[in-house]
């Protein structure tokens, strides 16, 4: 199933033929343990508007409304080439701002529009601070509950601050993130620098990352093709000796 971009303006599109944008991303995992992790997705565009990303295991379909990603659906592909609705993500926007992102799984005859649904409010308090919070809808009666709340930061268009407060639990924690001056991979993709932290965090690549409560570290160890964009990455443990997987890239 293709879902097609539904703009009436595809002025962006045609101007974007010299744009860098990643055809393949290829993830693997040194250790044979997490082999079945290994990934290999192929994306295909309209100009700079991604239509659809496919691994071996799963296809993504995007759509647009004008130059705005209104919807993401996602199928599992099972070993006969059948595809199976696993999960729809769908966007609003206020002002050209993401307003609510709405998380949609585990779809049945009994639940058409999916049995567990998570919605994201969005307040933009400036140019360089987000606020959020965060809710599980009751697929029947449509009652939100919130579950948590958070804070957005930052810099240069790079996310480089999280906070996180969860309700039920008094469960605080704090993300910090680092980059480099390089363009991000996906940084010409039309509309996906206005989905936030739900794709994607930066114009540039994170270095490292962490988080109070240590569940969180990252570092990323870049090579960079001629064009200024990562073509390999690797991915360390917090002992910045282990490479737990490596991203490929090309273009």
């Amino acid at each position: 199933m293709l879902i097609s971009s539904c703009s009436s303006d595809d002025s962006s599109s045609d101007s974007s033929t010299n744009m860098v944008l990643p055809k393949t991303v290829t993830i693997t995992y040194p250790n044979p343990e997490f082999s079945s992790h290994n990934r290999r997705t192929v994306m295909t565009y309209d100009g700079n508007k991604i239509l659809t990303s496919v691994d071996e295991y799963s296809k993504t379909v995007f759509t647009y409304d004008g130059n705005f990603i209104v919807k993401q659906v996602k199928f599992d592909i099972d070993y006969k080439g059948n595809e199976v609705k696993d999960a729809e993500v769908s966007y609003t926007y206020e002002n050209g701002k993401l307003k609510t992102r709405t998380l949609r799984e585990e779809f049945s005859t009994e639940y058409p529009n999916g049995q567990l649904i998570y919605k994201t409010v969005y307040t933009h308090v400036s140019d360089n601070e987000v606020t959020y919070m965060f809710y599980s809808v009751d697929s029947k009666t449509n009652v939100e509950i919130k579950d948590h709340q958070g804070v957005l930061i930052y810099k240069d268009g790079n996310l480089v601050k999280e906070e996180e407060l969860t309700f039920n639990i008094i469960y605080r924690d704090t993300r910090v993130y680092e980059y480099d001056d390089k363009n991000a991979p996906f940084k010409n993709i039309l509309g996906y620098n206005l989905l936030l932290n739900g794709v994607s965090i930066g114009n540039n690549n994170i270095t490292s990352g962490s988080s109070l409560s240590n569940l969180f570290v990252y570092i990323g160890n870049y090579i960079y093709g001629d064009n200024g964009y990562p073509t390999k990455v690797m991915n360390y443990a917090s002992d910045r000796k282990t490479i737990l997987y490596i991203t490929e890239y090309t273009y």
